[in-house]
């Protein structure tokens, strides 16, 4: 059982080194094409729900309510991310302007916008608890954390490599 844990999550640091090999600046690595982050957070993607379905032991009933769901906040949490940073680039440029009123004006649109980002990742938890068992949902949030944290590490060793 542990070995072959060990072997999915070693398919899963393969496909992403993979598609970071091919899409690295996508993630802020150097020397690929930035029109390709869209394809690679698409195959990330579409590995997460799947790790997701074994993960969870989703029966195909439950897994069609589950990425309903999932799909539809996790555009939420997108769009609000989406909005922060545009809030974060306005909020860099005014600095330079010296403008502080305007200055004072940004960086509570940028407060705002943090908080709804907040907002959408607590419905997102919410919206899909509704859809698990305990047992299922308790999986889904470490799934949540560890692929995240995982991901991130093996982006920062790979960005860490190429330098």
């Amino acid at each position: 059982m542990v070995c072959r844990k060990l072997c999915r999550w070693s398919i899963l640091v393969l496909f992403v080194i993979c598609i970071v090999a091919d899409y690295g600046e996508a993630f802020g690595l150097h020397g690929v094409p930035q029109q390709d982050a869209a394809k690679a957070k698409k195959q990330i993607e579409q590995l997460k729900k799947l790790k997701l379905i074994e993960a969870l032991n989703l029966d195909d009933a439950t897994a069609e309510k589950f990425f309903v769901r999932y799909n539809a906040e996790q555009k939420k949490v997108e769009d609000a991310r989406k909005a922060l940073e545009d809030a974060i680039n306005d909020l860099e440029k005014a600095k330079s302007s010296g403008n502080t009123e305007k200055i004072k004006q940004l960086t509570q649109i940028m407060l705002d916008r943090h908080k709804n980002l907040q907002d959408a990742n607590n419905e997102f938890l919410r919206s899909v608890r509704e859809v698990l068992n305990e047992k299922q949902y308790a999986d889904f949030l470490v799934f949540e954390s560890k692929f995240q944290k995982q991901l991130a590490e093996i982006l920062s060793k790979i960005n860490t490599k190429r330098d």
